[in-house]
């Protein structure tokens, strides 16, 4: 098999990005990587005293880890404040998004219920809401971006108190550089294939594209390219921003993300190619 055949692609990988340009060249792929994104973390020092607070008074009911990154913050300073609070953190429920988030739990000595799959924030407000009656409380993780308005909504719909605690954001990189390239290469129609490996990338994408005054001639050429993401969640904040996703990665990981993009795309690329021809 030819794979990727010498297309371009394009990835917005950030922490794991000479991995990504690796498998990419392994399928047979132009490598284009563009770091979007960099994890900023924010002060904890109210949100913590607030949370111990409340643990204390045995007020927190559940607690919703939506990331392995943002777990793992978190528990750490907590456990700095107080190593005792990790042992009451042992009574109350721990609702994990998918299998990082678990892990890190694991690693504090925490045990967590992982959510079903796709593993969206559907599935923890899913879970919240069936495990708590009206009245309860609880605190959500945030994950890079704030926790979405619907789930907020509807947890409130059926009575349940919700604190979303920030625990970190995901800003632009320190250098933009490439970031603004891969913005310019694909509105002048340089790659052939996105690869998304988080929501977040390419929300940051469309947001520099915009400060660049280039927002809307990027959306129309995305249009264009064959856009594949790692999984659900991705692929959710995808349609959100009014993108269509061709190919989804299963499992969702990134290995199987370059692989499935790398078999599929280049026959995608030659319906569409047919189908203006033909």
């Amino acid at each position: 098999m030819d794979w990727f055949g010498g297309l371009k692609v394009l990835s917005l990988e950030s922490r794991r990005s000479e991995e990504m340009a690796t498998l990419i060249e392994k399928y047979g792929g132009q490598a284009m990587v563009a770091p979007s994104m960099r994890e900023q973390k924010l002060d904890l020092t109210q949100p913590l005293a607030a949370f111990e607070r409340d643990l204390r008074a045995g007020t927190v009911n559940a607690l919703a880890c939506m990331t392995g990154v943002g777990t793992r913050l978190f528990l750490r300073e907590l456990a700095a404040r107080d190593p005792a609070l990790l042992e009451l953190l042992k009574g109350v429920p721990l609702i994990a998004r998918g299998s990082k988030p678990l892990q890190a739990l694991k690693e504090f000595g925490l045990t967590g219920e992982n959510v079903p799959r796709p593993h969206t924030w559907q599935e923890v407000m899913e879970s919240l809401a069936n495990r708590l009656e009206r009245g309860q409380h609880a605190v959500i993780l945030e994950y890079g971006e704030a926790t979405p308005a619907a789930m907020m909504r509807e947890l409130g719909y059926v009575g349940i108190r919700v604190t979303s605690v920030p625990v970190y954001r995901c800003a632009f990189p320190l250098d933009t550089t490439p970031l603004a390239q891969a913005v310019r290469d694909v509105v002048l129609g340089g790659p052939d294939v996105l690869l998304l490996s988080s929501g977040t990338q390419i929300l940051h994408f469309l947001k520099y594209a915009e400060k660049m005054g280039l927002l809307d001639e990027t959306r129309a050429a995305l249009n264009r390219l064959v856009l594949v993401s790692i999984g659900p969640a991705c692929s959710e904040a995808a349609a959100d921003l009014g993108l269509r996703i061709d190919l989804e990665a299963n499992p969702h990981k990134m290995g199987i993300l370059v692989r499935t993009a790398a078999e599929h795309a280049p026959g995608i690329i030659a319906e569409r190619t047919l189908r203006k021809t033909g």
